[in-house]
């Protein structure tokens, strides 16, 4: 049987840009299409140093371009997913990752042209490095049918959750991640930074994923570990409350860590619907994009 997906998400400007009276520089978007079994989320976080200040629109960029590139792909990896070739659905992934970065390039060239930059911005050194004004990560999920694919350049966490409970992360570690610095789509070779996964849904019996910023994971006490507690506590809420009360708390579970550890907070989550407890799929936020 072919797998359901319902997508939820939200996001929240962290109390440190709100006294800062800078822009909300996470961003988040999803798409699905419930009875074709396909869905996809993508959440970006801009860097919103002063050297990156259109860090916002970058993100906002970026998110775009992540769903569109898997949305590309997703027919491919249907046909791949039926002759379980996991060789054949990385390259698919990594071609999209790719095509992710040349496409958020082509944006942020767009940007530029239509929204040129100041003498004063040029100074902070925009003239030498255009695409270091809209510095950000991104991270994305694609579920087709029975095969979920991740993508991610840049800090930030990817969650898988199985039916039991049992959360971990499908991706591999970024060696460049300092707990200061993060991978980036606007340094040089950013494609250098991507890291692809590829899950059998069926296999590894996916409940949830979850995908968030670094500014959600960041004030928690427990550094190692609360990405566990979390997945944990998601997949339980789906089944004893329901995706409708989910969906209503997001709000509320990503204000407190925006408000205390100061930086945006964003979380978009990708739940199977016929695991058992979970129901009401039809009541998930989702935003078409333009084919």
């Amino acid at each position: 049987m072919t797998h359901r997906w319902t997508v939820l998400s939200g996001t929240t400007i962290g109390s440190v840009h709100v006294r800062d009276q800078l822009p909300l520089q996470d961003s988040v978007l999803t798409w699905s299409d419930y009875e074709l079994g396909q869905a996809v989320i993508a959440v970006a976080d801009g860097h919103g140093h002063k050297l990156h200040f259109r860090s916002d629109t970058g993100a906002a960029l970026a998110v775009v371009c992540a769903v569109e590139e898997l949305r590309r792909i997703l027919a491919d990896l249907a046909g791949v997913g039926e002759s379980a070739d996991h060789a054949a659905a990385v390259d698919l992934v990594s071609t999209a990752g790719a095509a992710l970065v040349d496409n958020w390039v082509a944006k942020v060239r767009h940007h530029i042209e239509a929204n040129p930059y100041s003498p004063a911005e040029e100074d902070l050194g925009a003239a030498a490095d255009p695409l270091r004004a809209y510095g950000s990560t991104v991270l994305a999920t694609a579920a087709v049918g029975d095969m979920v694919v991740f993508l991610q350049i840049g800090d930030g966490d990817s969650v898988l959750v199985s039916a039991d409970g049992e959360a971990s992360r499908p991706l591999p570690e970024d060696p460049d991640l300092d707990g200061l610095h993060t991978s980036s789509l606007c340094q040089a070779r950013p494609v250098d930074a991507l890291r692809v996964a590829v899950v059998d849904a069926r296999v590894d019996d996916v409940a949830l994923i979850f995908l968030c910023t670094d500014g959600f994971g960041r004030s928690r006490v427990d550094a190692d570990g609360w990405w566990r507690q979390t997945g944990e506590q998601l997949l339980e809420f789906s089944r004893s409350r329901g995706l409708v009360w989910v969906r209503e708390q997001l709000p509320e579970w990503l204000e407190e860590p925006a408000r205390i550890g100061g930086d945006d907070t964003t979380m978009a989550l990708l739940v199977r619907s016929d695991v058992g407890g979970i129901s009401r799929p039809d009541l998930a936020d989702t935003v078409p994009v333009p084919d």
